[in-house]
């Protein structure tokens, strides 16, 4: 096993049946790094390689680990993002793909040059699975709530109370 190439072109015969891995950090995933805060800690794993699919197919298969650092939304507090990805995608050729290859899989289009940069691609997978609000498991256990009956949380009355009375 070797280490990830900067770029490779997929459809030559020695490209196939290749495994990588390396370590990536700030320096090879800088979109990735301009979404997580300086401080906070950016590791990732990566195992993949191309093998041939059952219907002739080019795949790129592997996979991805690692842990990087976000904000809570609900306590703003610095919280760490653990994930493990097993990406399985088509590299789609030039000829177009392979009929009967199902409507739900995943195809990698290369750029122009017809070169595949992995770095790009894990950097691109691990920002497709970012989690939308990242929090904390456990969290809101020890937030109140602030107009739920009987918490005590909210400053006097419930203000649905409050509008209720001013309805009569």
């Amino acid at each position: 096993m070797s280490r990830l190439p900067v770029s490779l072109d997929p459809f030559q015969p020695r490209a196939l049946d290749q495994q990588w891995q390396d370590d990536l950090g700030r320096r090879d995933l800088p979109r990735l790094a301009a979404a997580v805060p300086v401080e906070a800690p950016l590791e990732v794993h990566v195992r993949i390689g191309l093998v041939r699919g059952l219907l002739g197919e080019i795949r790129l298969q592997g996979v991805i680990t690692g842990e990087l650092g976000q904000e809570c939304q609900r306590c703003l507090q610095p919280m760490s993002w653990t994930f493990s990805l097993a990406p399985d995608v088509v590299v789609a050729a030039p000829e177009g793909l392979p009929e009967g290859l199902g409507d739900g899989q995943d195809v990698l289009e290369l750029e122009e040059d017809g070169l595949l940069r992995p770095a790009e691609f894990v950097e691109e997978e691990i920002l497709l699975a970012l989690p939308l609000s990242p929090r904390h498991r456990d969290c809101g256990a020890h937030l109140q709530r602030e107009f739920e009956p009987g918490t005590g949380g909210g400053q006097g009355e419930n203000p649905f109370a409050v509008l209720k009375k001013l309805r009569r």
